[in-house]
């Protein structure tokens, strides 16, 4: 510090080898971008919100996020985390897909036959009235929206039902399904009900797209499909809206005569909610909050349904559509595909060509959906080609399967597919072509997580791949998977509310769904979606209802870290009622798990450090400032013992460590005692104190620079509320801690370490401490430093130690004054606080003193005189349009104010001067 006051000084002189110019020599003229540029620097430093505060007092202190690298391989759980709350073998990353096979007797999804977590069932034949017996005929087997399967070379018998022709595709790209009010009214409620056959309809109304052709009577009824929540899009498969209008408005006309009757017939069990309904569908288009129509609406459906009931009679010959395309089109690409399976020379992109071609063709003639009368043997040929390993040819496999919409064991066979798919990066672009991610997603979102657990964990685990993927983030936040993301999570916190407990299998699913939720909210994009969606009051019900499971905690720990950094999101988080609770007890739950506590402590700091009302909060928590101490005690015990690789998170090693949690656990205690009633309770805590000396004392700046720095800041928090209370043995270690650490080579260092002595120094004891380790004249040579925040430091310290004259003698004789001119001089202008605290300084020097001129010196009191003058002239800088004219008028306000409070102490220390009277009041310190 000594060269660099040596060689700033050296160019401070004009002739003659002196140090200091001559007294008549003017100050050099600063231009108008230099002044303008120090007084916003000053500015920044010294004001929040367009007020003045004061510099020297309490602060929020910031710290990066904890970095966690992009994890080496895919899998559905980290190496290092533990199974979720221990209840069993976790679903397996790596697997076979040789066992899989086609299930004919797909029941929609449901593993389980009880009759409590039953599906919503076809309509039954006595409940329709309907003057068809195809109809009857369509639902007499029982199964759930599944056709009855033929042989491969049959025919349609005359007698066979109108349902076999083709599907004609819509036209038009219409809006998002996320988009819609009903979707959104869907998102809003929180006690979900099932929807039943009358939502249904008023689904889709609201889905039907502009446009879309009206049916003349005397046309053919398409076929009438399952009304299984599997089955839900039948048209398009890319687009989710399609889906419906294709399913809704192919029903039969007198088919949807009886749903409406069946619907009226059951409206008052409509009315029950799920939690005396634990086993019915919660899909995303099923589980639609029950809205009553009114009468105008209900005459006006009934009536259009009873026009079209005319349409009943169809040409039974156009039932032979489908079959005659089958025939033609489609088993000779099935026939390929076996004979290619049996040859051993044809190569697997033989095979993917072939299965593109099968969809092509199942695409252009209709076929994709559950209507098709031989999309059984179609899918049988193709679960044939599960078990190979070509990535391109089991994405087309996935497509083709997803397209026909299959349902229960066979769905959670193809979220397997993809999910092994997926787990290598380098068949992310086979989602990023064609409609595959559409299907995909449009899968996941028919998979209840209640009822089919397993295909959410391989779906949810496919898509956690996916969204590491910054393209297919984007594509995937276009299509809504942020939506269903957040009503999954929904249904599934409903359910834990009401009955206390989720399926195992439900828990690894959520597992992959908050992995997903965290990779979509490292998008910039994302976060106003977090607050317009409501993802955010759900991620905070996750912790508090899911603390126990420590991978669905550890994934939910890392989207707050990361939604904490944008300021609404971490209001929204901070205010929900959950929140600080759920987190005080996550961290005592989690306390050995570095991983949690480190990222749920950064999230705390945040919301500390934005929050007079969190911090108020989250202090009157029970237990919370015993548990944050308790943390703090433990990571410092294991970071002195020299067991920081045992405590190392395996994906985020740069972050695990102890020092790390320690930094974030002291940023929360910094912050919370920003708060005016908490910082006191704090400062009288031996523990909090003893700790965060424990820490200095065993850590220096140079290796642990963010620890030390976030321990001196927290104890420059706590020291400022010592002004009214007794001096502790604390304190005095404290302070000799301090002093200790004088001089460094660490300019931030040391300008938090002199911040908690501009406290401190209060205390006469601590004065004495500070002259006799010598610290007054390293504090002295410091005001040569080019740094403006160390010299404001260094100048507030002064002035408490110039209160007691027996120090006055060592500041003069370490060249004090002059040096504090100099400091009047190279910081005019810019920085007005400074230039303050300086006239305090040379105030309190001065107080005692019988002759003003003999105490400052001769040349030294000419100089200043000469320096005060030209600052005090308030017409020649804040007049000046070179100096003001491209400053906006509320900055120029802050300036003149703070010159004000400069001019009002300059003012008195040049009249004190100049009369030369016997003795000046002492200044208190700032």
């Amino acid at each position: 510090m000594s060269r660099q006051a040596v060689e700033r000084r050296a160019a401070a002189a004009t002739t003659g080898g002196e140090v200091l110019a001559p007294f008549y020599a003017p100050p050099p003229r600063k231009t108008s971008a230099q002044i303008i540029r120090e007084a916003r620097a000053s500015l920044g430093a010294g004001l929040l919100g367009g007020a003045s505060v004061q510099r020297a007092g309490v602060r929020t202190v910031h710290t990066k996020r904890p970095f966690t690298p992009r994890e080496r391989e895919r899998t559905l759980f980290s190496s290092g985390g533990s199974s979720s709350g221990g209840r069993g073998e976790r679903p397996p990353s790596s697997f076979t897909l040789s066992p899989l096979h086609f299930d004919s007797n797909e029941t929609g999804g449901r593993s389980s036959a009880s009759p409590s977590s039953a599906r919503l069932q076809p309509l039954a034949t006595a409940t329709l009235v309907s003057e068809d017996p195809d109809h009857a005929e369509a639902t007499e087997d029982g199964r759930d929206g599944e056709e009855i399967i033929v042989s491969h070379n049959s025919s349609p018998s005359p007698e066979s039902r109108p349902d076999d022709i083709k599907k004609v595709r819509l036209a038009g790209q219409p809006e998002s399904i996320t988009s819609t009010p009903l979707f959104q009214q869907l998102l809003n409620n929180t006690d979900l009900e099932v929807s039943d056959l009358e939502s249904s309809l008023t689904l889709k109304r609201e889905f039907q797209p502009a446009g879309l052709p009206q049916k003349q009577p005397g046309t053919q009824p398409l076929s009438r499909p399952s009304i299984d929540s599997t089955s839900f899009s039948e048209s398009r498969p890319s687009n989710l809206q399609q889906g419906v209008v294709s399913q809704l408005d192919d029903l039969h006309p007198t088919t949807k005569m009886g749903m409406k009757i069946a619907a009226r017939a059951k409206k008052s069990e409509r009315k029950k909610s799920i939690s005396k309904r634990p086993g019915v569908d919660r899909d995303w288009r099923h589980a639609v909050e029950t809205r009553s129509l009114n009468q105008a609406s209900e005459a006006a459906e009934t009536a259009e349904i009873a026009s079209r009931s005319s349409e009943v009679n169809v040409p039974r010959e156009a039932a032979v559509d489908q079959t005659v395309y089958y025939e033609e089109k489609i088993a000779p690409i099935l026939d390929e595909i076996n004979r290619a399976v049996g040859c051993a020379g044809v190569g697997e992109d033989v095979l993917g060509e072939l299965l593109a071609k099968l969809y092509s063709c199942l695409e252009a003639g209709g076929l994709l959906g559950r209507h098709f009368r031989y999309r059984s043997q179609v899918l049988r040929a193709v679960f044939r080609l599960v078990d190979r390993e070509h990535g391109p040819l089991l994405a087309n496999i996935a497509k083709v399967m997803l397209a026909l919409k299959v349902s229960g064991s066979n769905l959670t066979s193809v979220c397997k597919l993809v999910f092994k798919v997926t787990r290598h990066d380098a068949n992310d672009s086979l989602f990023l072509e064609g409609n595959l991610l559409d299907l995909l997603l449009e899968a996941v979102a028919c998979v209840p997580p209640l009822e089919q657990p397993e295909a959410c964990v391989y779906g949810y685990g496919a898509l956690k791949f996916l969204t590491m993927n910054s393209q297919l983030v984007s594509r995937l936040l276009n299509r809504g998977v942020l939506e269903l993301l957040v009503l999954h999570m929904k249904l599934i916190v409903n359910h834990q509310q009401e009955s206390g407990s989720v399926p195992e299998q439900t828990h690894y699913a959520l597992v992959q769904l908050t992995g997903t939720l965290r990779h979509v909210s490292s998008c910039e994009r994302t976060f106003p979606l977090l607050l317009v969606t409501g993802a955010v009051p759900q991620v905070c019900a996750l912790l508090q209802h899911f603390a126990h499971d420590h991978d669905v905690t550890a994934n939910v720990v890392r989207i707050l870290s990361i939604i904490s950094t944008h300021e609404e999101c971490c209001a929204a988080a901070a205010a929900h009622p959950a929140t600080l609770p759920a987190a005080v007890a996550a961290l005592r739950r989690h306390a050995s798990s570095p991983a949690i506590v480190v990222r749920l402590a950064y999230a705390l700091g945040n919301m500390m450090a934005n929050s007079d009302d969190a911090r108020w909060k989250l202090f009157s928590e029970e237990g919370f400032t015993e548990t944050l101490l308790e943390l703090l005690t433990e990571y410092l015990r294991r970071d002195r013992h020299h067991q920081a690789e045992e405590m190392v998170d395996p994906l985020t090693p740069a972050s695990g460590t102890p020092e790390d949690v320690m930094v974030k656990l002291i940023r929360v205690l910094a912050n919370v005692s920003v708060h005016a009633r908490v910082g006191p309770v704090l400062a009288r805590s031996r523990t909090c104190l003893s700790l965060l000396i424990s820490v200095l004392q065993h850590k220096a700046v140079d290796e642990s620079e963010e620890l030390v720095l976030s321990a001196l800041a927290t104890l420059n928090n706590l020291t400022f509320y010592t002004r009214d209370q007794p001096i502790s043995a604390l304190h005095t270690q404290l302070a000799e801690c301090l002093c200790d650490m004088l001089p460094m080579d660490h300019v931030e260092g040391l300008v938090e370490t002199i911040r908690v002595f501009g406290n401190l120094t209060h205390f006469k004891d601590i004065r004495d401490i500070l002259t006799k380790r010598a610290v007054l004249e390293i504090l002295v040579e410091m005001l040569d430093c080019d740094s403006r925040e160390l010299v404001y430091v260094c100048a507030g310290v002064l002035v408490n130690l110039m209160s007691d004259a027996s120090r006055r003698s060592i500041f003069k004789t370490e060249n004090g004054v002059l040096r504090m001119i100099d400091v009047l001089q190279y910081f005019g202008y810019g920085d007005w606080q400074l230039c303050s605290l300086a006239c305090q300084v040379l105030w309190n020097y001065c107080a005692s003193a019988a002759d003003v001129e003999e105490a400052l010196g001769h040349k030294e009191t000419e100089k200043l005189i000469y320096v005060l003058e030209e600052f005090l002239d308030d017409d020649s800088y804040f007049n000046n349009p070179e100096v003001f004219g491209e400053c906006d008028p509320e900055t120029k306000d802050i300036v003149y104010q703070l010159w004000e409070d400069f001019a009002h102490v300059a003012t008195k220390l040049l009249d004190r001067i100049e009369e030369n009277t016997s003795s000046l009041p002492i200044v208190a310190a700032s």
